[in-house]
């Protein structure tokens, strides 16, 4: 694709595992592939500061999520009620619900449906 920091930001931001330029040569997407079937992101070397700069002022990533955030949006996405979540965790009802809506919010997510798409683009679910 384009040397565009924005573009590379936004495309992790969607869950992308990897961006590659344009002009690439073919030993760099074989590195490519090979790090992204490995569980890394592959980003161009091109990228540098720029990539942090667009990164850190665009909405939150998965990044910012908590391990118990994390671990409640797994258990949303399984199709589990706030009342089985809290049970499983642990914690009182209250608790999850505001862990969930503390991910909405960061994240910049509206309903329980998109809080589901975005765990399958983390791979916290499968489809």
């Amino acid at each position: 694709m384009h040397a565009d920091a924005d573009l590379v930001a936004e495309a992790l931001r969607c869950g992308a595992s990897g961006y590659v330029l344009k002009q690439s040569v073919g030993e760099e997407l074989i590195a490519a592939i090979t790090q992204v079937l490995e569980g890394k992101v592959y980003l161009p070397q091109l990228m540098g500061n720029k990539l942090d700069q667009s990164l850190k002022h665009g909405p939150s990533h998965s990044l910012n999520l908590t391990p118990r955030q994390r671990e409640v949006l797994r258990l949303i996405a399984q199709g589990r009620t706030m009342k089985e979540i809290a049970a499983l965790l642990g914690i009182s009802t209250r608790t999850a619900e505001s862990h969930k809506y503390e991910m909405m919010e960061a994240l910049g997510i509206h309903t329980t449906a998109e809080l589901i798409q975005y765990a399958m683009k983390l791979g916290l679910i499968s489809t």
